[in-house]
């Protein structure tokens, strides 16, 4: 269908395009600032997975809700050298929270009495130091701590570093791909 030069439509002014253009693109950026505040993506760049099979993650900064099971993002501490530098994203998976009682041994780590699969502290020859340095006798966790461990043997988690502050937990992750 062809279009009369009679028929076409008048053209908005530029000054009232360019305020609706504007009023969109704010609306864009504030979205879009909401959404880069709250998520961040996280990899996991190392030779050997801690939480197999995956390598990326999705990092909600808002959820402090922390239960056994979950994927949380924290802060890596001095304690943590060589492993992680001090400040680095790392996630490990919540096995133990304040009140629960936990133990470590060259058999493996226990919470609350029941065994976890893969647990025993096998890093101990990497990190050059005999597998009874990292034995800890049954304790409870701290309040506002939790107890935070990979899923493999060869983890570097809290066998070798203990309780992790929940201040340093920078939100929950949730495994992509």
């Amino acid at each position: 269908m062809r279009v009369r030069a009679d028929q076409t439509r008048p053209r908005q002014p530029w000054d009232r395009f360019l305020l609706k253009a504007l009023a969109v693109l704010t609306l864009i950026l504030v979205i879009g600032s909401l959404l880069c505040g709250r998520f961040r993506l996280g990899l996991d760049d190392q030779e050997a997975l801690c939480l197999p099979p995956y390598r990326w993650y999705l990092i909600d900064t808002w959820d402090r809700q922390l239960e056994v099971g979950q994927l949380v993002a924290f802060a890596a501490t001095e304690a943590m050298v060589p492993y992680f530098t001090v400040g680095q994203t790392v996630i490990k998976r919540v096995v133990g929270v304040a009140g629960d009682r936990v133990a470590v041994d060259v058999a493996g780590t226990r919470i609350n009495g029941v065994m976890r699969p893969n647990s025993d502290p096998a890093l101990a020859t990497t990190l050059q130091q005999p597998v009874r340095a990292f034995e800890r006798a049954e304790f409870e966790v701290p309040r506002d701590h939790l107890w935070v461990m990979g899923d493999t043997r060869d983890s570097f988690d809290g066998r070798y570093w203990g309780a992790l502050p929940i201040e340093q937990v920078q939100g929950r992750a949730y495994a992509l791909f």
